[in-house]
């Protein structure tokens, strides 16, 4: 097991420093000039404002070459150093750490959403193939994944918040009012249960087909032969390793949406990670884009090699 954990760190370290580098120069690729958003515009009607605007790039560390400043970013990173916000001139650590805990809030909280949801749908689906609870789940699916996201955020708060007005139509607490985990809880329930309704799409899907391709195994069929109890082999046999690929998958999005919930969190205006990354975009703050992309990819590695670990553990011929 120790050599197939260190094959995995092996493969992920060129993968980590290719996305970083992509991200790198795709970032400082966004159309518009980030000094001339930070400068008072009343700066730029001078004779020197060619000056003023060179010298604002030297502290900024925005005048030399792109492999030069990858290379000085990487080793700032490597030190602890993620660099300061262009917009909020604080620490970029800072700004992630006051955003993580909402961003993870709302992602754990649609994961379980889903993963509850989808698990036991996805189970009988297969088991009754071809059945109207087969045609009705995968047509939920399908429309699930289809309906653009910001769209059902936005029948979510045009239905609950401004026709029902049972919920709060955006961010994680009232205004003027102390912070108490009720009123958190309500301010919750719609992004997440907009979130886990686009997961959960994809998870019934996976869930099926890989109970389908157990199902038609040899193991299975030895099993039932052998007079073992339906509950026994749906539960034991078939749905452990069926849950090897929504392992995997679970491993792979999780991270993503931690630093990917943009349009939710915009939407909803609920304070983390992915309305920093949608403001940083907008202010084309490098130091805050480039910091939240390392954090996912890192964690996007770190992920999958505890899912292969997993699948290694639920079926040991994955070691081989």
């Amino acid at each position: 097991m120790l050599g197939f954990v260190l094959r995995r760190l092996i493969i992920a370290i060129p993968v980590l420093l290719g996305i970083l580098v992509i991200a790198f120069v795709f970032v400082h690729l966004l159309p518009g000039d980030p000094v001339r958003l930070l400068v008072d515009p009343s700066q730029l009607s001078g004779a020197g404002s060619t000056q003023y605007l060179a010298q604002k790039r030297i502290e900024l560390g925005l005048d030399k070459p792109l492999p030069v400043q990858w290379v000085l970013w990487m080793r700032e990173v490597l030190t602890g150093n993620l660099g300061f916000s262009f917009q909020q001139r604080v620490p970029v650590l800072q700004l992630i750490q006051e955003r993580v805990g909402s961003t993870v809030l709302l992602t754990a909280t649609a994961v379980v959403l889903a993963v509850v949801v989808a698990i036991p749908v996805g189970v009988l689906a297969s088991l009754k193939q071809n059945s109207v609870l087969d045609y009705l789940a995968g047509a939920t699916s399908m429309l699930a994944i289809s309906i653009p996201v910001f769209f059902l955020g936005l029948l979510a708060i045009y239905v609950f918040a401004l026709q029902l007005n049972v919920l709060p139509s955006g961010g994680r607490q009232t205004l003027g009012v102390p912070p108490t985990l009720s009123d958190t809880v309500q301010h919750l329930i719609m992004p997440a249960a907009v979130l886990a309704a686009v997961l959960t799409g994809p998870y019934v899907r996976y869930v099926r087909q890989s109970m389908l391709d157990v199902l038609r195994q040899d193991y299975i069929t030895t099993a039932v032969a052998k007079g073992a109890s339906p509950f026994r082999v749906v539960l034991r046999h078939a749905l452990r390793n069926a849950l090897i690929p929504l392992t995997t998958v679970l491993a792979v999005q999780i991270p993503a949406l931690l630093a990917g919930t943009v349009v939710i969190e915009t939407v909803f205006a609920w304070p983390g990670l992915g309305l920093l990354v949608f403001q940083s975009i907008e202010g084309l703050d490098y130091p805050v884009i480039l910091s939240v992309v390392m954090m996912s990819a890192v964690l996007v590695q770190l992920c999958n090699l505890v899912a292969d670990v997993l699948a290694a553990v639920l079926d040991p011929r994955i070691r081989l």
